[in-house]
């Protein structure tokens, strides 16, 4: 009889030990799932503010007429030109002592006549980006297209709050 009661309690456990198997299954899943829920809602959100620069082609073509005449060749340089109008536009870069060429990323959205250039906030909540170009009719003044100056003509603000 002994025999037999050994024989019946191993026939339930191995009924038994898939579904409590199953069911732990089912509870590791869920808790796991929960967790990824949680994790997406601590990420960051984003806003934009974006402002668009006009463009005074009167002023434009001083600025080239001056910058032919031997004056503020940097005006040449994108990177130059994009540092420059966001230390303008934001206080938190004006007072900085090191160079902002270090805190920019290129988005590789540059082209002959167009170029995108982003600065990041040291706490890394805010990004400026900075769209510059440099327009046909400046030919006339600069001579040669490597000499036209880079104009703003697109600032946009990128902050981020982090979800508690």
């Amino acid at each position: 009889m002994n025999g037999n009661m050994m024989n019946g309690n191993a026939r339930t456990v191995r009924q038994i030990l898939p579904v409590i198997l199953r069911i732990t299954f089912f509870v590791v899943l869920t808790t796991l799932g929960a967790a990824k829920m949680t994790v997406v809602e601590a990420q960051t959100r984003e806003h934009r503010a974006v402002e668009k620069l006009p463009v005074n082609r009167a002023r434009v073509e001083n600025l080239q007429r001056w910058v032919s005449a031997g004056h503020d060749a940097w005006c040449r340089d994108a990177k130059s030109v994009a540092a420059m109008s966001v230390s303008r536009v934001v206080p938190e870069f004006a007072n900085y002592d090191f160079e902002l060429s270090s805190l920019t990323t290129e988005d590789g959205k540059s082209s002959g006549d167009k170029a995108v250039y982003t600065f990041h906030s040291i706490d890394g909540y805010a990004s400026y980006r900075v769209t510059l170009r440099r327009f046909g009719w400046q030919s006339k003044l600069a001579g040669s297209a490597a000499d036209r100056v880079w104009v703003p003509v697109r600032m946009e603000k990128i902050t981020r709050d982090l979800l508690n």
